[in-house]
C-alpha cells in the first residue's frame, strides 16, 4: 500500500481508541447493569432515565457531535497556517465562549424545569411524587453539560495535537465513578447517587485530560470575541453540523415509532441488537474515524491533496477489512451471543430470537455504517457540512419510505434492513459527491479490495458453520462460550490465512504498522 503518511501512527493510534472505546463500553454495560441492580424497574429509575434525556441528548447533539466537528478543521488549519500563538487563541476563546453559553443553557433549564418537563413527562403527570422527583433529579444533573462539553472540546484539542490516550479512556473514568458513587451513596440518598454520579464523573471526564492538556503547551487566557475569524469559521460550520446530527436522532425516533405499532418485544430487540452493533462499530471505524478526523483537517490545511486522497483510500479500505468479517462472524454467532449477555432472569429464548433477527439485518450494512464515518469524516475536514446534510435528510427520506415497503413482510426485521440498505445509500452518494469534489480517491482499488474481503468473510463463514457441526453448541452457559472462543479463533485465523494468499494490502498494512509500533 503505497503512501506517505505514518500509518503505524495511525493503526497504534486508532488501537489506542479501539481498547479505550472497548472498555467504554464493558463499564458502560456494568453502569447499566448496577443501576437495575440497585434500583430494578421502578417508578424512580424511569424518573431518573428521563431526567437525563435532555443534558445527556444536547451532551451528543452538541459538545460531542457538531461542535467537535466545527472545531478541528478550524483549529487544525490555525494552527498550520497562522501558527501556536493564534491557534492556542482560538482554542481559548471556544472555551470561553462555550462556558458561557452551556452556562446559560444549565442555568435556564434548571429554572424552567417546573414548566417544559410535564411536557415530556406526560406520563408522570397522575404521579406528583414521580413528576417532582424528575424535576429535582433534571435539575441535579443539568450542570453535568458544562463539564461535558469542556470535555469534549479538550479531547477534539489533544487529538488535533495526535494525543489520544486520555480522551480515548476519559469516558471509563465516567463510567468507573458512576459506579463508584451509586454504590456509595445508594443506601443513603437512593435515586439520587445516580445524579451525583453523573455530574461527578462529568468533572473527572474533564480533570483527568487537563494535564495533557497542558503538557502540549495550552495556556489558559481570558480571551472572548465574537468577532474573531477563526470563530466565525466554526459558527459557519456549526449550524449545518448541528442539523445533520438531528437527522440521525429523527431517524431513530421514526424507527421507534413504526416499531411501536409492532408486537411487544419489538422496541426492545431492535435496541439491543443495535447495542451489540455499536461494539465493532466503536473498535475499528469510530476509532479509525477519530484517529484520521485531524489528520486529514491537517493535510487539507496544508494542501497536501494527494496525501487526503490517500488517506481516505486506506481508511475506507481499512474499515472493509475490519468490518466484512465483523458483520459475518456476528450473522454466524448471533443466536449464542445474545444468549450469554442478555438471556438471564426476564429475557426469554423469544427475546433471543427476536434480537438475533434484527441483528442479523443491520449486520448487513455494519460495513457502510463504518465507510460513512470516514466520508463524512473527508468533508467534515474539507470545510464541507452542507453536503453531508444534504445527503443525510436524503438517506432519512429514504430510510422512511423502506420502513413504509418492509415493516409489512419483515416486521421489526425489516425496520433494521430499511436502517442497513439507507446507510449503503449514504455512503454511496457521499462517495460519489466526494469524487466530483476532490478527484480519484482510488475507486477501483476499493472495489478490488471489497470483492477480496467479501470472499474471503464468506469462506469464514464456511468455517464457522463447519466448526457448528463437529461441535454443536449446547445449550449451557460454558459450553456456549466455548463455542464462541473456537469460532473465534478460527475465524481470525482463516482471514489472516486467506489474506496472506490473497495478497490483501490491508492485511500487509496492518502486520507492518504492528511491528513498527
Amino acid at each position: 500500500m503505497e503512501n506517505k503518511i505514518k500509518g503505524g501512527g495511525i493503526v497504534k493510534a486508532a488501537g489506542i481508541v479501539s481498547i479505550g472505546t472497548l472498555f467504554s463500553r464493558i463499564t458502560g454495560l456494568i453502569r447499566l447493569q448496577i443501576i437495575a441492580y440497585l434500583f430494578g424497574y421502578s417508578p424512580a429509575t424511569d424518573a431518573f432515565w428521563l431526567a437525563f434525556t435532555l443534558p445527556n441528548t444536547l451532551r451528543a447533539l452538541l459538545a460531542e457531535g457538531a461542535l467537535s466537528t466545527a472545531f478541528i478543521p478550524v483549529f487544525s488549519e490555525w494552527c498550520s497556517k497562522k501558527g501556536e500563538k493564534e491557534a492556542w487563541r482560538l482554542a481559548n476563546n471556544i472555551f470561553n465562549l462555550l462556558f458561557i453559553f452551556v452556562s446559560f443553557i444549565v442555568i435556564v433549564g434548571i429554572i424552567s424545569a417546573p414548566f417544559y418537563l410535564p411536557y415530556f413527562a406526560v406520563g408522570f403527570r397522575k404521579n406528583p411524587y414521580q413528576m417532582n422527583l424528575t424535576i429535582y433529579l433534571t435539575q441535579l444533573m443539568w450542570p453535568f453539560l458544562i463539564f461535558i462539553s469542556l470535555a469534549a472540546i479538550v479531547m477534539a484539542i489533544l487529538n488535533c495535537k495526535g494525543h489520544f490516550t486520555y480522551p480515548a479512556f476519559a469516558p471509563v473514568f465516567f463510567n468507573i465513578c458512576f459506579i463508584a458513587l451509586a454504590f456509595l451513596l445508594a443506601s443513603k440518598f437512593g435515586i439520587y447517587s445516580l445524579a451525583i454520579g453523573v455530574v461527578t464523573g462529568g468533572i473527572l471526564q474533564l480533570l483527568i485530560q487537563i494535564p495533557s492538556l497542558r503538557k502540549i503547551g495550552f495556556k489558559y487566557e481570558l480571551i472572548l470575541s465574537l468577532k474573531n475569524e477563526g470563530i466565525i469559521r466554526i459558527f459557519q460550520l456549526l449550524l449545518p453540523a448541528v442539523l445533520g446530527s438531528i437527522t440521525l436522532q429523527v431517524s431513530i425516533i421514526i424507527t421507534r415509532i413504526f416499531a411501536s405499532t409492532l408486537p411487544a418485544g419489538s422496541i426492545s430487540g431492535l435496541q439491543y441488537a443495535m447495542r451489540l452493533i455499536q461494539f465493532p462499530l466503536g473498535l475499528f471505524p469510530i476509532a479509525l474515524s477519530t484517529v484520521i478526523f485531524p489528520k486529514l483537517s491537517s493535510l487539507v490545511a496544508k494542501g497536501n491533496e494527494g496525501e487526503v486522497k490517500r488517506m481516505i483510500n486506506i481508511g475506507i479500505k481499512l474499515v472493509f477489512f475490519l468490518l466484512i468479517p465483523s458483520s459475518v462472524g456476528m450473522i454466524m454467532l448471533r443466536k449464542q451471543l445474545i444468549s450469554i449477555l442478555f438471556q438471564h432472569g426476564a429475557f426469554s429464548y423469544q427475546d433471543t430470537l427476536i434480537t438475533s433477527g434484527a441483528l442479523f439485518y443491520y449486520s448487513l450494512g455494519l460495513f457502510a455504517m463504518g465507510g460513512v464515518m470516514i466520508l463524512s469524516r473527508a468533508f467534515y475536514s474539507l470545510q464541507d457540512v452542507t453536503t453531508p446534510f444534504k445527503i443525510s435528510l436524503a438517506t432519512l427520506g429514504l430510510n422512511v419510505i423502506l420502513n413504509f415497503i418492509l415493516i409489512g413482510p419483515l416486521k421489526h426485521m425489516g425496520l433494521a434492513l430499511a436502517t442497513s440498505l439507507s446507510m449503503i445509500f449514504n455512503m454511496g452518494v457521499l462517495g460519489f459527491f466526494l469524487r466530483k469534489k476532490i478527484g480519484k480517491i482510488g475507486g477501483r482499488s476499493i472495489l478490488t479490495s471489497f470483492i477480496k474481503i467479501v470472499f474471503i468473510s464468506t469462506i469464514m463463514g464456511g468455517g464457522i458453520y463447519a466448526l457448528s457441526v463437529f461441535f454443536a453448541p449446547g445449550s449451557s452457559f460454558l459450553s456456549q462460550i466455548l463455542y464462541i472462543l473456537l469460532s473465534l479463533i478460527s475465524g481470525i485465523g482463516i482471514v489472516a490465512g486467506m489474506s496472506y494468499l490473497l495478497k490483501v494490502e490491508e492485511f500487509k498494512f496492518i502486520l507492518s504498522s504492528l511491528k513498527k509500533s
